[in-house]
């Protein structure tokens, strides 16, 4: 091979994975996306800089990220993929606004507004059911994806972001901190309809969130990453 079209080679390539991850870059995605990068890079340095080592290649480029090294091209990625966690979870949420499911979602807020009428006590027994629920299958769902983890040996971020519910776990206890400053209110009409509306969208945005979208988890990660699934057998 002529030293003018000289390219990383497959142990360089392995070379520049063990980098990023020395470099504090967890997720399997973002470090074949950087490592990607800077092979191009070296290549193309070596275009200009031919005797040039391997290392000495990958100490220039690396200069080019800054102090802060990878960690702000990981934000960026980290926010971008955020975002795009929410945009899913928008999209099945909206389903239950959407015929036929509409009606049982309005049949579950008329079921709760009369459950409010039975006691004074009802908002509260049934927020503590539904945050104990909600905290027990997030405890669950992180124990299986951690299992995943340990199986295969890689993290992706926007998996990461769906099995942790995109940081949805300081919602569970709103309901909670609502009921707290409502103690000792009349429940009047509006005021029973208005909760028991608050209720059933707490649910089914805990339920998309908690259920849904971690059981769809592969069919998005694979449209998100092509290589995904192959990586995973």
């Amino acid at each position: 091979m002529e030293i003018d079209n000289r390219k990383v080679s497959a142990e360089e390539v392995e070379r520049l994975f063990r980098f990023t991850r020395q470099h504090f870059v967890e997720h399997y995605d973002l470090q074949a996306e950087l490592a990607d990068h800077l092979a191009n890079a070296i290549e193309e340095r070596w275009q200009q800089q031919p005797a040039l080592s391997f290392e000495d290649a990958l100490a220039a480029e690396f200069k080019k990220f800054g102090v802060f090294g990878f960690s702000d091209i990981v934000e960026k990625r980290q926010n971008a993929l955020t975002k795009k966690y929410y945009k899913l979870l928008w999209g099945y949420f909206k389903n239950f606004f959407r015929l036929p499911q509409v009606l049982g979602t309005l049949a579950a807020v008329v079921a709760v507004y009369l459950l409010l009428g039975l006691s004074a006590y009802i908002y509260s027994a049934l927020l503590f059911i539904i945050m104990v629920f909600s905290v027990v299958r997030l405890f669950k769902i992180k124990k299986m994806y951690h299992k995943k983890t340990q199986s295969t040996g890689k993290r992706w971020l926007l998996e990461d972001i769906i099995f942790s519910c995109g940081g949805i776990g300081p919602m569970l206890y709103l309901p909670m901190q609502i009921n707290l400053h409502m103690e000792g209110y009349y429940l009047s009409e509006p005021i029973k309809w208005g909760l028991a509306v608050f209720i059933v969208v707490v649910v089914l945005l805990e339920y998309t969130a908690l259920y849904i979208l971690p059981r769809n988890a592969a069919k998005h990660l694979t449209e998100t990453y092509p290589e995904y699934r192959l990586l995973q057998l």
